[in-house]
């Protein structure tokens, strides 16, 4: 069986990103303020390419429509699954 929390764990390690299933603002306390902001910058970025990707495979009624965050972070998630599962198979 698959341990999906296992893929997307590996998946943001490999992004360099915090793990989506810890305390996040305890994590980035943790930090100094210039990983913080490393972070914080990475998600984002996958964020937008989430969005991006999802416009790309939904065709939306109006282009100003913004994707929500619930279906940035499903997609991010899903990402990191991916590449969680790339590293194993390797």
């Amino acid at each position: 069986m698959i341990d999906y929390a296992m893929l997307e764990n590996m998946g943001a390690l490999e992004k360099g990103v915090l793990l989506p299933t810890c305390d996040i603002e305890a994590e980035l306390a943790k930090m100094s303020p210039e990983e913080a902001r490393k972070a914080k910058r990475k998600w984002r970025k996958l964020m937008r390419k989430a969005a991006k990707r999802y416009q790309q495979t939904v065709p939306m009624e109006n282009e100003s429509t913004q994707v929500s965050k619930a279906t940035q972070r499903y997609y991010v998630r899903r990402r990191l699954r991916e590449i969680g599962q790339e590293l194993v198979s390797e």
